[in-house]
């Protein structure tokens, strides 16, 4: 069996660095300029290729999609249930200024992936299903899908979806075994800033385990416990897909231990390699995450 299928958008991402945000008639220079293929569902599923995990991806690409299979393929990524569209792709645009970021997005394929072609049977393959950011439709049916195979299901809903479907996606939220969220995402689900505070409410709307990514900060658990896992320092170059590889590696460490606390130590490790670099894409070895996971754990 299959260790980990993602559902959700992929992309072709355009990452910039600059000083200051641009504003309205103005301009910004940039700084660090990286073109990438990217979304959630994408990265996810690569990064948990990278880390040892037996990955595929489900998602609607376009007539421009060669290299994005071909990356897939590279990464050893099963490719087989992408849904070709006679359109774009979807593009991404971010900028990043420090831990901050402004996001310009295109929905292309992403837009004419329908819950219909969600095929129930790719789930029998499977022991662990992430749904990304993705429509609310598609994210409550695949998750329904999941639950009814008994895959473990998590769930990223990103900032798009929190902002303009947080009551969808609140409703969604008792299906799933791990809630992954960052703050914003929290705020715009709850209107308040409180890390503690929105864990424990979404607790109470029946989420059984919520894990608050807070950069800096570290990470937050809400489940039969409460656990603050202290960020790995690193220097921050790019900010874009640490959240991702933080879910991958999360979810490699759990399929492989059940272990929730040493999970997020080992996908904090995970993250503070990927905001060093541009792109969302882990560039260093798994053995390199392992070294400074350790580093904590033998501490």
């Amino acid at each position: 069996m299959k260790d980990l299928l993602c559902i959700g958008n992929v992309n072709l991402d355009t990452i910039m660095g600059v000083e200051s945000f641009p504003v309205v008639n103005g301009e910004s220079k940039i700084e660090g300029l990286e073109i990438r293929y990217g979304g959630s569902a994408f990265n996810v599923s690569v990064n948990s290729s990278i880390l040892g995990l037996n990955s595929g991806v489900m998602a609607s690409v376009g007539n421009d999609s060669d290299g994005i299979i071909g990356n897939l393929k590279n990464y050893n990524v099963d490719y087989s249930n992408l849904i070709l569209q006679n359109s774009p792709s979807g593009r991404m645009f971010i900028i990043n200024k420090e831990n901050d970021r402004m996001f310009l997005f295109y929905k292309g394929a992403n837009d004419k992936f329908e819950k219909n072609m969600v095929n129930y049977q790719v789930f029998k393959e499977y022991r662990f299903v992430h749904v990304s950011p993705t429509k609310p439709e598609i994210a409550e049916h695949a998750i329904k899908i999941a639950k009814e195979n008994s895959n473990v299901v998590s769930f990223d809903p990103g900032e798009q979806l929190c902002y303009s479907n947080s009551e969808e996606v609140l409703r969604i939220i008792k299906n799933v075994d791990f809630l992954f969220v960052n703050r914003h995402e929290l705020s715009a689900l709850l209107g308040s800033s409180d890390i503690e505070e929105g864990g424990q409410y979404l607790k109470k709307r029946r989420a059984k385990n919520v894990i608050v990514k807070a950069d800096k900060n570290g990470v937050y658990y809400f489940g039969k416990n409460y656990i603050h896992e202290k960020a790995f320092p690193a220097k921050v170059i790019d900010p874009t897909g640490a959240g991702d590889s933080f879910s991958s590696a999360f979810i490699a460490n759990y399929l492989r231990t059940s272990d929730i606390r040493s999970s997020l130590r080992y996908a904090n490790a995970a993250a503070s390699f990927c905001v060093q670099s541009y792109g969302a894409i882990l560039k260093v070895k798994k053995e390199d995450i392992e070294k400074l996971y350790r580093s904590r754990s033998d501490g």
